[in-house]
């Protein structure tokens, strides 16, 4: 805490420093006509608007020529235009018109327009054209070592992992891993075996798992079932991890690219998306919560809606990308509108939005996501295995993990972390100070621009709906009720858990950090080379409107600051242990001849703490044989279908989980045996499996009680109880 309140000066005054920079007044620049503009990059006054926008449509007609190969007189360049440029590109979070639209022409020069479309002619003439404003993004070589250094990141936080997809797992997640690892395989296996792929009976056997009503992460599991059955669910596992963590900070960095923001505001916006210390936490386990890279995809979409009038192709494109990111996790999505509801609401208040123009293809996307989902969304709430609702214990955040140190970083105290969140899968905060003191100076900075105020305010009803019902400080209730209390008996929302809504906040801060960078690139320091002839041939200015030499000072000013900012959250590598090791029972083709279409018991039975089967199964062919009971959501079995983690325990599996817990012998009476043996009937088990462990002796022994003495095979004690069901 100390520390981090002293690493909080020197950035403080960087940017206090930055920010006299950006909100110093500037001479008079003279244009070509002899009138005279201040360079703002806060905004305009109000009363030169349209003048500002009418320059701007003409720069926008002149690159417009120049794009066409046709000559043109030489035009003076409105030196303005790099003050909105920031604010107008991007719509972070809602904007679809308003915050309009940046077009890079491939000379590089930028132009911005704003407001709404009705209020300019030439601009609502291009649109009715169905010409696309934003940028396209044309790969470059710099484009390609960000992404490569969001797969470096990646890499680092998953390094322990490295080598060891089999034999090691992420701990902190406790079975998560496994639990994520056995949905990629049942996809697979529905697959191959062209089964229903949103149910599966290789757990809880015969009755099975609802895969819609789990976090199965079909969306993935299905399209990469070739290489689950390839090369297995741990690599696949393990790939999903990677190219999700470093997927989703590319996507947001492509996001912010085709905002039209410079690459290196871009280049931090999108690290934040795809390594603050919410994603590292749920990287312990929460593939679901890591693979996001489809939400800036779908926000892109919807701000074409606003920006041209192929209502349609781009509706029913958003409607597909909806469809997938439902069958990759839902509650991400769920999170998302609600952060684009607020910033949303405070653009409207703007008038920065046009609803109306929008309005149909999200009408039409949201007609063709209903379609392709309806009938699986039945299956989640009313199909098999199916339940209404799951009861979660009070899941808000502590308010001190907002500014708080996650377990996963540089220098943290990770017991510190674990008393201020619910677990290590669960650190969904935990900004730091200087982060939060950075945003603070950049929304008061640039406070008059729409998009600062509307993801400043995300950012405050995240946290402040992350906090639950009651506010809790270090521990301690303070008796203040919370946000989160209006909301938490709302349908679908209750499932939810309150601690999440903090993750809305990143790409809040990720924008603010974005937009601050790139507003001190396009600083007062920068110069049209039209204006300075001065300039050297190596001091042109490249695609992102900036120059490559003394004029980019401020920009790299403000970068060094954000990183000084990010240190705090900088990860550390995720712990790894070593798996429970598969007998050669499984690794080899001995089970073949003890599993005959029934299942197999593993003793003890699987449940949340004790998942080790599911490697049984992953080892022996991608879930062949199917197994008693598991870790997986489902109903409680009581007339208002709630929900349970795990199966509805049968006496016997009750009776082992308890000699296992005591490991001490424990003689089965008469009256017990015939009840073991009619749950044996009702899992219709074929094999009841031991591995040969020191530590189970005490299972055995008491096991010998009730199914007589087993058979020994390689290096597991099997008991052949088929002629039960006879």
């Amino acid at each position: 805490m100390i520390w981090a309140l002293l690493l909080s000066l020197p950035v403080l005054a960087c940017a206090a420093v930055l920010a006299a920079v950006l909100a110093r007044r500037e001479p008079p620049v003279r244009t070509a006509d002899g009138e005279t503009l201040r360079l703002q990059l806060v905004g305009y006054p109000v009363g030169r608007v349209d003048e500002a926008l009418a320059r701007l449509d003409a720069q926008i007609a002149a690159n417009d020529v120049r794009l066409r190969g046709e000559s043109e007189a030489p035009t003076a360049p409105d030196e303005d235009a790099a003050a909105p440029a920031a604010a107008a590109a991007l719509a972070l979070a809602a904007a679809p018109v308003g915050e309009r639209t940046t077009s890079v022409a491939p000379s590089g020069e930028d132009a911005t327009t704003s407001g709404d479309p009705a209020e300019k002619p030439a601009t609502a003439t291009a649109d009715a054209a169905g010409e696309d404003h934003t940028p396209r993004i044309d790969w470059a070589v710099a484009d390609l070592v960000v992404v490569a250094a969001y797969v470096g990141t990646a890499l680092h936080v998953l390094s322990n992992l490295v080598g060891k997809v089999s034999s090691g797992y992420l701990s902190q997640g406790v079975q998560d891993h496994q639990a994520f690892e056995w949905y990629f395989g049942a996809s697979a296996h529905n697959v191959a075996t062209l089964s229903n792929p949103l149910f599966s009976d290789r757990q809880n056997f015969p009755d099975g798992v609802n895969l819609m009503a789990n976090a199965a992460v079909t969306g993935l599991g299905v399209p990469l079932a070739p290489v689950t059955l390839l090369l297995g669910a741990h690599v696949t596992f393990f790939l999903v991890e990677l190219l999700g963590l470093a997927g989703t900070a590319a996507a947001w960095y492509w996001f912010l690219r085709r905002r039209g923001l410079v690459r290196p505001a871009a280049a931090v916006g999108g690290w934040v998306t795809g390594f603050a210390p919410a994603m590292v936490s749920h990287a312990n386990g929460h593939p679901n919560f890591v693979s996001l890279f489809l939400l800036p995809v779908i926000l892109d979409r919807v701000l074409l809606l606003g920006q041209r009038d192929r209502k349609v192709r781009d509706g029913v494109v958003l409607g597909l990308l909806v469809t997938w990111q439902i069958f990759i996790g839902e509650e991400p999505l769920l999170l998302m509108a609600i952060g684009v509801l607020v910033v949303g609401l405070v653009l409207l208040a703007h008038r920065r939005l046009a609803v109306a123009r929008m309005a149909p293809g999200v009408a039409i996307g949201a007609a063709v996501s209903l379609a392709l989902v309806a009938l699986p969304l039945w299956w989640q709430f009313a199909g098999r295995q199916s339940y209404t609702s799951i009861y979660h214990p009070p899941g808000g955040n502590d308010l001190a993990a907002l500014w708080g140190r996650a377990t996963r970083t540089i220098g943290t105290d990770p017991w510190a972390s674990a008393a201020l969140s619910m677990n290590r899968t669960e650190e969904n905060a935990f900004f730091g100070i200087p982060l939060w003191l950075l945003a603070g100076v950049i929304v008061v900075v640039l406070a008059r621009r729409p998009i600062v105020q509307a993801l400043g305010v995300l950012a405050v009803v995240a946290c402040w709906l992350s906090l639950g019902e009651e506010v809790v400080l270090r521990g301690q209730p303070t008796g203040i009720p919370a946000l989160w209390s209006l909301f938490d008996e709302l349908p679908v929302l209750e499932n939810v858990l309150p601690t999440r809504f903090a993750m809305i906040a990143i790409p809040a801060l990720a924008g603010l950090l974005a937009i601050a960078i790139d507003a001190a690139f396009r600083s007062s320091l920068l110069r049209d080379t039209a204006t300075a002839p001065d300039i050297a041939d190596d001091d042109e200015p490249d695609r992102d409107g900036v120059l490559p030499s003394r004029d980019r000072i401020v920009g790299w000013a403000a970068v060094i600051v954000a990183a000084g900012a990010l240190l705090p959250i900088l990860p550390t590598p995720l712990a790894v242990d070593p798996r429970p090791e598969v007998p050669t029972f499984f690794t080899g083709d001995a089970w073949r001849d003890w599993s005959h279409g029934g299942s197999i018991l593993a003793v003890p039975p699987t449940d949340i703490v004790d998942a080790r089967a599911f490697d049984w199964q992953l080892a022996a062919d991608t879930l062949a044989f199917p197994i008693v009971e598991g870790y997986f959501v489902g109903p409680n079995g009581q007339p208002d279908r709630g929900g349970q983690y795990g199966a509805t325990r049968r006496p016997f599996s009750l009776w082992l989980y308890d000699v296992n817990a005591a490991n001490t012998l424990t003689v089965a009476t008469d009256a017990q045996r015939q009840q073991f043996e009619a749950d044996l009937v009702a899992w219709r088990t074929d094999t009841v499996v031991l591995p040969m462990r020191e530590q189970t002796a005490a299972l055995r022994g008491s096991l010998v009680t009730v199914l007589g003495e087993p058979q020994q095979v390689e290096d597991v004690y099997v008991w052949d109880v088929r002629g039960l069901r006879l």
